[in-house]
């Protein structure tokens, strides 16, 4: 086995680890520290891809600006924050129905596409990105923004309703 793929299976193992550990653990911390580890992660795994812009930039916004604020955001919460309510059987089943179209929906666009003999261009440059960032996604940026903002006046609230202040 070459050293390339041992690189490539230890940082997909580091990466569902991190993973793993954000979703199935029991401290907010702990599911935040799992949550970084995955998303640097995923930064190997676009280093090994060659794509070094776009890791650097999932170093500098996702594990960096996005993990502060969510740190940000479980300490306004604090530890008198109300413990979420338990998921009904409903909800279990509509998020397990969900997945699975999502799932389902995203490998049929995958099959289609890459293994039906579809040809991705793989001759993209950053100037190509970026064009494509202010030409095509600029709402979406704008929305996440928002959503940002949405997030943290919702941790604000959250920690003061916990405190018995409004």
């Amino acid at each position: 086995m070459a050293s390339a793929d041992l690189a490539f299976i230890f940082i997909a193992l580091v990466t569902a680890a991190g993973a793993l550990v954000a979703v199935l653990a029991s401290s907010v911390i702990h599911a935040l520290l799992g949550l970084i580890l995955a998303m640097f992660g995923i930064a190997g795994l676009y280093i090994f891809l060659n794509a070094p812009f776009i890791a650097m930039m999932q170093i500098l916004i996702y594990v960096g600006a996005i993990s502060i604020l969510i740190a940000f955001a479980i300490m306004l919460a604090g530890p008198f924050a109300k413990k979420p309510v338990e998921w009904t059987t409903p909800a279990k089943f509509a998020g397990a129905l969900f997945t699975a179209l999502f799932s389902v929906s995203v490998l049929y666009f995958l099959i289609r596409d890459v293994f039906a003999g579809g040809v991705l261009n793989h001759n993209i440059t950053t100037a190509d990105l970026g064009r494509v960032f202010y030409d095509r996604l600029l709402l979406p940026f704008e929305l996440i923004s928002l959503l940002i903002v949405v997030s943290i006046i919702g941790a604000i609230m959250l920690a003061l309703l916990s405190r018995g202040e409004r």
